[in-house]
């Protein structure tokens, strides 16, 4: 008789480093889709979401710092044995001031510099997070 154990498929095992590169082309994705496209998809799936100006609390600070702490947290796990941890802070760094850059060009999006204050934030965190979990394996 065989167990249920064995009728269930191994999960696949996926690298640190796919999870971390597949992490930076979500926030790009996520940070350069067009404004319009944005406002179709929250017709079409029925969001009841308000543009951060309607609101006095800045959610789009708290989106661009939790992005950046999954991120900065998936990274540091995948590449902290073998980079610098400030090697690996200043490229996260860049590359969020990249994806203000590219925001500036997109239809409907705007990059600011409190955007990439949050997610520097994020980074730090996403950081000190990985840093916590190593200390304790």
């Amino acid at each position: 008789m065989t167990s249920v154990q064995n009728l269930i498929p191994p999960s696949p095992k996926v690298s640190p480093k796919v999870l971390a590169a597949g992490s930076l082309v979500f926030v790009l994705l996520v940070l350069v889709t067009p404004g319009p496209v944005i406002e179709w998809l929250k017709t079409i799936m029925a969001l009841p979401i308000r543009p951060p100006s309607e609101s006095a609390f800045p959610m789009d600070k708290v989106v661009h710092c939790m992005m950046f702490a999954v991120s900065g947290f998936l990274v540091c796990r995948a590449w902290l044995p073998t980079r610098g941890a400030m090697l690996i802070i200043a490229m996260l760094l860049a590359f969020a001031a990249l994806t203000e850059v590219m925001q500036m060009v997109v239809p409907g999006r705007s990059g600011s510099v409190m955007d990439w204050l949050a997610d520097g934030v994020g980074v730090l965190l996403g950081f000190w997070w990985a840093q916590r979990l190593a200390q304790k394996a």
